[in-house]
């Protein structure tokens, strides 16, 4: 059995274009089920979701990780299969993640994210997506929330996703790479994604450098769980100066264990 997880909060834009897609693929229905995880929509999310998911749960946890380890918590597949609800997929999809983890031999495997509705800085933000290729002959691959797959047994003996929101791929993906999977990147693998969300690219990047900075300076979970409003994060000049020093070590200090000269 494939479980798809599919978090949502006030989504009806765009939810059924999701699901329907999924409720399409090329593999028997019965061989998989599709979880939408509510945050608490107040529009008619849930009301769409149930005309083609088999279940609409409560998010109970915290952040989009918390919504999406509480889909693989209720999931009843072997494998556990994550995207977005303004996501949308070819028919093949399940049929090649299937193919992938299970004929293969892989425990997780990712592919490439495009969008359907390309602006500029969702441009700048797909070129800068592909260092992360520069990483996999080291063993270490991104595994994109919106476009990624993982055995239940090694998802669950990496830790799953903790309650956060910014960089919650990332987390579970360096996770992943410490409990040693045999991941792969698979270009058939392809979804589309919407860019609503990606309209400046200084935005974008202050959003990654808040992330980073607490990911490894602070260590708060708290800093990671709400996205920021561009431009509301300050911080004194006095300690961003030490601050980002810190930083820049500890996050060379983890790409280093990637790549083996840490």
């Amino acid at each position: 059995m494939i479980s798809v997880i599919v978090p949502a909060l006030n989504e009806e834009a765009t939810i059924l274009d999701c699901l329907e897609s999924l409720a399409a693929q090329s593999i028997p229905r019965e061989t998989y089920e599709i979880i939408v995880v509510d945050g608490g929509s107040s529009d008619r999310t849930c009301e769409y979701a149930a005309t083609v998911a088999d279940r609409v749960i409560s998010q109970k946890r915290t952040g989009i990780g918390g919504a999406r380890g509480d889909g693989a918590e209720a999931a009843d597949g072997d494998i556990l299969v994550f995207t977005d609800a303004d996501t949308r997929h070819p028919p093949a999809w399940l049929e090649t993640i299937q193919e992938v983890l299970t004929v293969g031999g892989y425990d997780a495997c990712t592919g490439p994210v495009r969008f359907y509705n390309p602006t500029f800085c969702s441009c700048l933000i797909w070129g800068w997506r592909q260092y992360y290729l520069l990483l996999h002959p080291f063993g270490f691959y991104w595994l994109i929330g919106s476009n990624f797959a993982v055995k239940r047994d090694v998802y669950v003996r990496a830790g799953g996703h903790r309650d956060i929101s910014i960089l919650e791929d990332y987390d579970l993906s360096l996770r992943i790479f410490d409990a040693h999977a045999e991941c792969i990147y698979d270009r058939r693998l392809v979804v589309l994604t919407s860019a609503r969300r990606m309209k400046g690219i200084l935005g974008y990047a202050e959003l990654y450098l808040i992330g980073y900075y607490h990911y490894y300076v602070t260590g708060r979970a708290e800093g990671l769980l709400n996205y920021p409003r561009p431009g509301t994060i300050a911080l004194r000049r006095s300690a961003l100066s030490d601050d980002l020093k810190l930083a820049l070590k500890k996050i060379n200090n983890a790409w280093g264990k990637v790549i083996g000269y840490g």
